[in-house]
């Protein structure tokens, strides 16, 4: 069916049904000009925003509509727990072309109400339109945190320990098959890392409640990129080990495999929604013992310097500076 012959209104009560996953501090969801609720007392208020737009951020015909929904509100999700918040409340914005049919559009929802349950997040609006060809999703979500807990790019300071909470690389490994449709054995696994990524709730309360780590970022646009962000922001510089920097076996497969850039694409890619902090030496044990002992990980990977710039220690022992870089929307 075809949105046109269902119409805005009777679309929007179809997919109001499991938006609200939980009622306490909701006054009005879906159905008025505005949604109305109430904000934990002695909280301080997060609020993000990410737009995905077809063939710049998702190809619509290499991933589901379901996980394309999922993958939606994570990204969101990844930069509440960044800031080591709680999610809460979401809004949907979708511009949509005319051509996508109406059960579509009911996977693409499905797909967003399942990463809302598995975070408790609600579903209470936004706004729907039309678009003359390209699917346009556009997701603003509201997260408390408590004001001291609060983790910022910009904290980060000369000799503190640089981590990882997560493996890097198979995202991009997983875009790279995509684009190149490569035949590999274990595809599903590098297309499932790229499409379906699970934001670090967890990962990000733990290093906030354990209160001594001085900076933290989620790696959407790289490790490299995303770190730069750290040092530009605290006013320092980074030296990173290569061999320390965390990557699957299926990873490491695929790149020798097709002879690839491995660099490249751990370093440079991103979209593995991993957290990327700085935790002072002497505190850095602690850190792993709380997040290791919660089933989570922990991956040093460098070290906070005086200066500016990111170095790179290779295998063999070398040092060179890397490129800060990563995706960016307006560089190709």
């Amino acid at each position: 069916m075809k949105l046109k012959e269902l119409g805005e209104f009777r679309f929007i009560d179809r997919i109001t049904a499991g938006c609200l996953v939980r009622k306490e501090g909701v006054i009005k969801a879906i159905g008025d000009d505005c949604c109305v609720f109430r904000t934990p007392e002695n909280r301080v208020t997060l609020l993000t925003t990410d737009m995905l737009v077809e063939d710049i951020h998702f190809l619509r015909h290499a991933i589901t509509p379901y996980d394309l929904g999922r993958k939606s509100l994570a990204v969101n999700i990844s930069d509440i727990a960044a800031m080591g918040g709680i999610p809460g409340e979401a809004v949907i914005s979708i511009a949509i072309p005319g051509t996508i049919e109406v059960e579509y559009l009911d996977q693409l929802y499905e797909g967003m109400k399942s990463m809302a349950r598995q975070f408790d997040v609600n579903l209470l609006g936004g706004d729907t339109t039309s678009s003359p060809q390209h699917l346009v999703i556009n997701v603003a979500l509201v997260g408390w945190a408590q004001e001291d807990e609060v983790l910022y790019r910009s904290g980060a300071k000369a000799e503190d320990v640089v981590f990882l909470t997560g493996e890097v690389g198979s995202s991009a490994a997983g875009l790279d098959l995509i684009l190149s449709r490569k035949e590999f054995s274990h595809r599903d696994a590098l297309l499932e890392a790229h499409h379906n990524p699970l934001p670090q709730i967890k990962e990000g309360r733990i290093i906030a409640g354990l209160r001594v780590a001085h900076s933290l970022i989620d790696v959407s646009d790289g490790v490299a990129s995303d770190l730069g962000h750290i040092c530009d922001e605290s006013g320092v510089g980074a030296v990173l080990v290569e061999s320390r920097i965390p990557v699957t076996d299926t990873f490491r497969s695929y790149c020798s495999e097709f002879h690839l850039d491995c660099e490249k694409l751990m370093l440079h890619v991103g979209e593995d929604y991993v957290l990327l902090g700085s935790v002072p030496a002497e505190s850095a044990d602690k850190l792993q013992n709380a997040l290791e002992s919660a089933g989570c990980k922990f991956y040093p990977i460098g070290t906070i310097v005086k200066g500016s710039g990111i170095t790179l220690r290779g295998s063999d022992g070398s040092t060179r500076e890397i490129a800060a870089s990563g995706f960016d929307h307006f560089r190709k």
